[in-house]
């Protein structure tokens, strides 16, 4: 299934040929601009990601960088299927509706561990951000199926007026993102605040002092 929206999180098409050059020869790891909003809330434009080379240990729900159309894409992993033809990996924004087409290790260019915003760091790849990662990627999974299934189901049964089923599951297809974006993306409002946080904490501490020096 191909993206619709054209607003995907991408790669300056300018600095692409250098990165897949110095990762071809080197291995090492790189930050790299991201512009877009397909994975807002985790990935906002003017952030910069910290990609690791290679396909080793990749899994559902890990955000990986992907070539497309002569484009750098970050999105999460949804799927990966083993074939005939090597491996192929179904991706998909969190803030899209549809999954990008299907890829395979050609295109593949390496695994976002770290995601840097301003002076701040927020590393992606320890075992708390996996799991929350794999619950993002199957419930999305799940909701694309959904959507697939309502709308056969809609086409097969066009000429009559929809029952209250359906009714039930497009209302049910509106509120579900929400649902899974307030409570996956909690840490995310954490990191986001975080900055205020320290403000606030050298402020109490920059009071304490002046009440100690006024005693």
């Amino acid at each position: 299934m191909y993206i619709s929206n054209p607003d995907r999180n991408h790669l300056n098409v300018s600095l692409i040929d250098a990165v897949l050059d110095v990762w071809g020869k080197t291995g090492e790891q790189h930050l790299i601009p991201i512009a877009g909003r397909s994975m807002f809330p985790l990935i906002r434009a003017g952030d910069q990601v910290l990609v690791t080379h290679g396909s080793a240990g990749i899994r559902r729900g890990d955000v990986v960088v992907f070539r497309y159309n002569g484009t750098l894409f970050a999105h999460r992993v949804l799927s990966i299927y083993e074939g005939n033809n090597g491996t192929t990996f179904i991706t998909k924004g969190d803030n899209t509706p549809q999954c990008d087409p299907p890829f395979g290790i050609n295109e593949f260019i390496g695994c976002v561990i770290s995601i840097k915003r301003g002076n701040r760091k927020m590393p992606i790849d320890t075992a708390a951000w996996r799991i929350l990662g794999w619950l993002i990627a199957v419930s999305s999974l799940a909701l694309v199926k959904m959507h697939l299934l309502i709308r056969n189901r809609d086409q097969k049964f066009s000429e009559h007026q929809p029952n209250q089923f359906t009714l039930f599951m497009k209302r049910g297809l509106r509120f579900f993102p929400i649902i899974v974006r307030r409570v996956a993306f909690v840490p995310f409002c954490w990191w986001k605040d975080e900055k205020r946080f320290v403000f606030s904490e050298k402020t109490m501490n920059r009071t304490t002092q002046n009440n100690e020096t006024g005693r």
